[in-house]
């Protein structure tokens, strides 16, 4: 956007280059005219008609996995009273709709104990937010759903009002941690350099510059995850998420008694900073689209860059919450039955699609039905959705991580579960 380049150009000409961090942080979330603030003309940009979809858009039954892994997370906390599921980067709410749909359906007890939070940053009047929480007061009313089934709101801050361990239940997000900004760093003459966005000598475009580290965190962060970057060739790149870490000890001193819930792309530390990825992670996402210009087009296009799980679980550890496990997207949602849902729902919804196949709607049944086992597919693909990563971090909760059911599968041979 114009008027978004401006004023990275103005913040530039005022107090020099910017560290990529902050270039991203003006890009995806300035309040009014950043990517997911709606790139100030209120464009929704997630789903099929935006720039990349989600594990929601696949199938509702993703939501259904999720949400009936929350159930059980509650009765692990022997069904209190009150079960906060707090969801950063909520988008468009289609959790939250499942999550409703399922307690709604099945335990009017878990229904009544629910408190659903989904965090947006955009500004309450921003209309990319408005019209996300008009459309999700109409789905919710039609399940239907308590009239304050959910609510809105900025920050973690102001869930908690501020407090220490006011959250009891679960902190759930969906490729949230990949969105949050990152400073890149670059090997050269044996030491690490960083990746500045400056203007070039037309004093118009955006254009990279090499500089020193801004941060000593910056400086030291491969080296407190152990990677021997030292040994790698001129050029390589990485990305570092502060962020990341900062934000994970936000959920941590918000988790009073209960759970989290992250899922995302990525890897462990060691998995993620090898020598052979040379140019890091950082991608842009347009129209379904990569990008390798990151620098195009800022608050028109996603930023975004593969997550340290490592990072999320020791900031987690200092904030005093225990892993209980990291496993794929495909084991969890394996474990918590999304196959066995699948054939259920179909078999309740297209009973003609083997009987009458030689009828018009036996014919359309069965399209259909394939439909549905094809999204559970692209949920399951190890090299698609089914690879992202699900960690589950505790506090205050008895009994072994396996006990959670999204767990189950997480040592089997060829899954990736890893001490960290």
């Amino acid at each position: 956007m114009a008027q978004l380049d401006e004023i990275i150009r103005e913040e530039i000409r005022r107090a020099g280059p910017l560290t990529f961090a902050r270039y991203m942080e003006l890009a995806l979330y300035h309040p009014t005219l950043g990517y997911y603030a709606g790139g100030g003309v209120g464009r929704e940009p997630v789903g099929w008609t935006g720039d990349f979809f989600t594990s929601g858009d696949v199938s509702p039954l993703w939501g259904w996995a999720i949400a009936r892994q929350l159930h059980q997370m509650w009765e692990l906390m022997d069904r209190p009273a009150r079960f906060d599921v707090v969801e950063p980067g909520a988008g468009r709410g289609l959790l939250a709709a499942s999550v409703w749909r399922y307690a709604v359906a099945l335990d009017a007890d878990w229904a009544a104990a629910l408190r659903y939070t989904l965090l947006d940053r955009a500004p309450a009047e921003a209309p990319l937010r408005v019209a996300r929480q008009r459309r999700l007061a109409e789905e919710l009313a039609r399940i239907p759903a308590p009239v304050d089934g959910v609510r809105w709101l900025g920050s973690l801050a102001e869930v908690t009002g501020r407090r220490e361990r006011a959250v009891s239940g679960c902190v759930v997000s969906n490729e949230l941690v990949d969105a949050l900004p990152v400073h890149v760093v670059e090997k050269r003459d044996g030491a690490l350099a960083e990746i500045y966005v400056a203007l070039a000598q037309d004093g118009e475009r955006l254009v990279e510059r090499l500089g020193a580290l801004s941060l000593e965190r910056v400086a030291g962060y491969l080296d407190r995850y152990k990677i021997p970057w030292r040994g790698y060739h001129d050029g390589w790149r990485a990305e570092v998420c502060l962020a990341a870490e900062d934000w994970m000890g936000e959920v941590a001193a918000a988790l009073g008694r209960g759970f989290v819930l992250t899922i995302d792309y990525g890897d462990t530390a060691r998995r993620l900073y090898t020598r052979d990825r040379r140019r890091g992670t950082l991608t842009g996402y347009a129209r379904h689209q990569l990008s390798e210009r990151p620098l195009a087009d800022p608050g028109a296009q996603d930023i975004t860059a593969h997550v340290n799980f490592t990072a999320l679980a020791r900031a987690g550890r200092a904030g005093g919450l225990r892993v209980a496990g990291l496993t794929t997207q495909a084991a969890m949602l394996t474990a918590l039955g999304v196959r066995e849902e699948a054939e259920a729902l179909a078999a309740r919804l297209f009973p003609h699609a083997e009987s009458e196949r030689h009828t018009d709607r036996g014919q359309a049944e069965y399209l259909r039905r394939a439909a549905l086992r094809n999204a559970v597919a692209t949920l399951l693909n190890p090299h698609g959705l089914g690879g992202f990563r699900a960690l589950i971090q505790r506090r205050d909760v008895a009994g072994p991580g396996r006990a959670l059911s999204g767990l189950a599968r997480a040592n089997e041979p060829g899954e990736l579960l890893w001490r960290l």
